[in-house]
């Protein structure tokens, strides 16, 4: 939502964007896009957990860092893994130990296991009215699976996220892939925060977001 328009329920980002924008609406579904090094990652992990303590539960779905280096991002920020608020639903395929707030997936071609791990989170979790979920990468994901399987999942679980009044906070590199495809993908989400780098600097817009102007702005990170 736009400065000064900030609901009570909606998601706060305390800041997390230099547009104006102080918390967006439940049910939003939004994808991160941007190149390698852009600060796309960090930005994913400000949308998740904008303070120091995470205002809400927490669900990330990983297909590249494994469980152990998404603890150690989140522990850099303060938040606390408690299984009650937090989970890691881990399709990298690296081993790990058996730990409460993690379920993993064989590999990132388990789609059917990654949508049952999230269900399973968020059932143990006690089925939060209010919970964000982020998703790292469909890049990687798209080294597994084909690009109509990819698409259908995500419609899916952008779907669920939205029926639930979640927060949905997707990645992907669109210098990996084709434009068309990129297109694709992009109209599932009801919004895009775009990332790039102009002669040296890091710039980002918002497409999709009422009363944000699709402009590029200085991103400070």
């Amino acid at each position: 939502m736009a400065e000064g328009d900030a609901r009570a329920d909606g998601y706060p980002l305390t800041g997390g964007l230099p547009l104006g924008i102080d918390d967006l609406d439940p049910g939003t579904n939004l994808l991160v896009s941007g190149p390698a090094m852009s600060g796309k990652r960090q930005l994913v992990f400000d949308l998740l957990a904008p303070d120091a303590t995470a205002a809400d539960p927490i669900v990330v779905m990983t297909t590249d860092d494994p469980a152990p280096r998404i603890h150690t991002q989140f522990a850099d920020r303060g938040v606390e893994f408690d299984p009650s608020t937090f989970r890691v639903v881990d399709a990298s395929g690296a081993p790990g130990d058996d730990e409460a707030d993690v379920h993993r997936v064989s590999s990132p071609a388990d789609l059917t296991g990654m949508g049952v791990a999230f269900t399973k989170a968020v059932e143990e979790m006690g089925s939060p009215p209010r919970l964000r979920l982020g998703f790292l990468s469909i890049s990687t994901l798209l080294q597994y699976v084909d690009a109509e399987r990819a698409f259908s999942f995500l419609h899916v679980l952008s779907r669920r996220t939205s029926a639930a009044g979640y927060l949905g906070v997707y990645s992907i590199d669109p210098t990996t892939h084709e434009d068309r495809f990129v297109n694709v993908v992009t109209s599932i989400f009801d919004a895009a925060i775009e990332l790039r780098e102009e002669d040296g600097d890091r710039e980002v817009r918002a497409r999709g977001l009422p009363d944000v102007a699709p402009e590029w702005t200085a991103f400070p990170y």
